[in-house]
């Protein structure tokens, strides 16, 4: 039974603690209170107050009940402080008083009720189109009968029929659906029950879903709507919206409603909870589960910049920083090495500055002519006759003593060499020496340097070779390998040597070792050089390097760097069991290098293996590839990885150093597929689908969550 309430109002006053009246504060006196009425078979509390001279009382004191005219003990209250009370039962309508042999309390009539109806519960709040669950259960005599009661509306300060309902004996429940809030009542005869008020929500909304839990994202779900404005089934547009997390409220979708009802199907991406918005009116909100989140994209997070192989730019930089010297640094990035003092070669290094790549690659210059100009001197343009007057190949055909442009150009197997549009040469080799070089004029006032468009560098040294290559131009930089080549290396940012000396130095010597050996392996024909001036094998920008700075300041540096690994004819290079070494160095790594083998493949070598390299991620270096971050795409992750999407990927080995050996991904249905390559083809193919530049193979990933 959810109530049990009386005809009228239990009044059960008097339950909390009475203050004393002027009467009671003056002598001693008694009260008693109780309710005014008890349902037969119902119990209820009486309380009892004691006051002497305006202070509680603690002893017993008489209940007492009428009995025709005497009056009958009851109950002992016992009184602590001036507050008592006791509990009753009547079967009949009973009064009631406290007696001592001094005092008598005033009367009070307790009345108890015999015929009655409950009606709840006391409180209801339905929305309009919905009904309220009532219970009624009727008692007469005391006891629970089956009868037939009046259903009524309040209507003003009226009462109006609603309906009539059945109860039986053991109470019966019913449902009223008003339109409006609305009080009613329960009436037989003269027996009314408690009046109930149904409270009535005119403007809602409800939302469900198909199903609130999802495999994975993709998984689509209904979402059902239920709309009424101004107590009528609605017509129009209401907004469902959306939200993951904590977040913000963004609309997912506009939800077309006719009749009250619409619905919507969503396609969550990751767990969201969704709710239905018009105007001031929102439905509760439902979240809907996704189990498996398929990213949107996943963040590579790496380190460094490079193969990671051999020595570390920044690393070097950082061990200087901590007064370890060239030596010392080429030792620690290299196993097993000697840093020795070589005669250098006294017949050019080739170096080609402009020109066509190997045969089948993409790289390098593919064209038929190319202009050169002279800045800051003379020039003469020499072909590959010999020379009467010397007996050797070389005779000067057109020079000049100021700023000149020269036009080379392919004719055939030859090349020829035109200055304002007028041949001055034509040979299968052409060379343009210009002042300041020790092929023409050593000693003048002012360094002479020429520039090739379309190159990279600008040049101070040596001489200009060109020759057809493939019936393309090629334009081949002779220089000293000792000196001339490595002061145009550019690698390095030559203002590390301003705290850093010896980081420059480590670079040249690793720098002449790498060019010595590839000057002893002879001319290449692709080229006709012994190297090029790019990544390909070292970064060559000539005078570019060596005039750095204002009025070449830091260029001088770099020089300065370069000479201090120099002893006459000689110059230091690395060598392992007696033999230079190709020493190979990249940016930085990811604070350990990694081995030639691990990189590249192959058998690799003992003397390019992993080392500590933690002076790569130190502050101090100000090395701003310590970390850096580039974007795999949903997309691009299902492309890389061949399958219909990827829940996650992860680095799942790594080689010694640091680098992934292997990347495993997992599609929704946990479909898995790894893939393993040597560290460098794993960078290489990262940077070639993913969105940004992938610096290096030290990576993690992490999933970027759908908005």
């Amino acid at each position: 039974m959810l109530a049990s309430v009386v005809v009228g109002v239990l009044a059960l006053t008097g339950l909390a603690v009475v203050a004393p009246t002027a009467a009671q504060a003056a002598t001693t006196a008694y009260t008693l209170t109780a309710p005014t009425s008890v349902h037969l078979g119902s119990s209820a509390t009486m309380k009892a107050t004691w006051f002497t001279k305006g202070t509680g009382a603690t002893g017993s004191l008489s209940l007492q009940r009428r009995s025709g005219t005497s009056w009958v003990k009851v109950a002992t209250v016992k009184v602590v402080k001036g507050k008592g009370s006791v509990t009753i039962k009547p079967s009949v309508s009973t009064t009631y008083r406290l007696h001592s042999s001094a005092h008598t309390s005033a009367s009070k009539r307790v009345t108890v009720v015999r015929s009655w109806i409950t009606f709840g519960p006391t409180s209801a709040s339905i929305k309009v189109g919905s009904s309220a669950t009532m219970t009624a259960s009727v008692v007469i005599g005391g006891a629970k009968v089956a009868r037939t009661l009046t259903l009524q509306r309040r209507s003003g300060t009226s009462w109006v029929t609603v309906k009539t309902v059945a109860v039986g004996a053991a109470g019966s429940t019913f449902t009223v659906a008003p339109t409006s809030t609305t009080t009613y009542r329960l009436v037989r005869y003269s027996i009314v029950s408690p009046s109930r008020t149904v409270t009535v929500d005119r403007d809602w909304a409800s939302l469900k879903f198909s199903a609130t839990t999802l495999p994975s994202s993709g998984t689509s779900t209904t979402a059902s709507v239920v709309w009424y404005a101004a107590g009528k089934k609605a017509n129009g547009t209401i907004t469902l919206q959306q939200r993951t997390g904590s977040g913000s409220w963004t609309t997912a979708a506009s939800v077309k409603v006719t009749d009250g009802v619409g619905s919507a199907v969503v396609t969550p991406a990751a767990t969201r909870t969704y709710r239905l918005l018009a105007g001031s009116t929102s439905s509760s909100s439902v979240t809907v589960t996704v189990k498996v989140v398929i990213p949107a994209a996943f963040t590579i997070k790496g380190s460094g910049w490079g193969h990671g192989i051999g020595m570390s730019q920044y690393g070097a930089y950082g061990m200087a920083l901590d007064g370890y010297s060239a030596t010392e640094i080429v030792k620690h990035y290299y196993t097993g090495v000697a840093v020795t003092q070589t005669v250098m070669p006294t017949s050019p290094l080739q170096v080609q500055v402009f020109g066509p790549g190997k045969p089948g690659s993409s790289s390098g210059d593919r064209v038929t002519s190319v202009a050169i100009d002279v800045h800051g001197g003379g020039w003469r343009v020499r072909n590959n006759q010999i020379d009467p007057a010397t007996g050797k190949p070389g005779m000067t055909t057109a020079y000049g003593t100021s700023d000149q442009e020269v036009v080379f150009s392919v004719v055939g197997d030859n090349v020829r060499a035109t200055i304002d549009g007028e041949p001055v040469a034509e040979d299968s080799v052409l060379r343009l020496h210009w002042t300041s070089t020790t092929y023409y004029k050593p000693t003048p006032i002012t360094p002479t340097y020429v520039t090739v468009a379309g190159a990279q560098g600008s040049y101070r040294h040596g001489r200009l070779t060109v020759r057809a290559v493939g019936g393309k131009i090629n334009v081949v930089n002779d220089l000293q390998l000792n000196t001339e080549y490595l002061y145009g290396i550019g690698e390095m940012p030559s203002s590390w040597g301003v705290k850093g000396p010896a980081a420059l130095a480590a670079q040249a010597i690793t720098a002449r070792s790498y060019a010595k050996l590839k000057y002893d392996a002879g001319t290449q024909s692709w080229c006709a050089c012994n190297l090029v001036d790019d990544t390909r094998d070292q970064n060559f920008i000539g005078w570019k390097k060596e005039n750095e700075g204002s009025q070449g300041y830091y260029g001088k540096i770099w020089q300065a760097a370069v000479n201090s690994t120099v002893t006459g004819t000689s110059g230091q290079l690395v060598t392992y069991a007696g033999k230079p070494i190709a020493t190979h160095y990249a940016s930085s790594s990811g604070g350990a290098t990694i081995s030639a083998k691990d990189a590249w493949g192959g058998d690799g070598v003992p003397y390019e293996q992993s080392v500590d390299d933690h002076w790569s991620l130190d502050p101090a270096t100000g090395n701003t590839y310590r970390s850096w971050t580039a974007t795999l795409t949903q997309a691009q992750a299902r492309a890389y990885f061949g399958l219909p999407n990827v829940a996650s990927v992860k680095v799942s080995a790594r080689y010694k150093g640091g680098a992934a050996k292997t990347l495993t991904a997992v599609s929704a249905d946990g479909t898995t597929v790894s893939y393993t390559d040597v560290a460098d083809d794993i960078r290489t193919s990262l940077n070639n689908t993913a969105t940004g530049y992938v610096r290096s193979a030290y990576v993690d990933f992490a999933p970027v969550l759908p908005n």
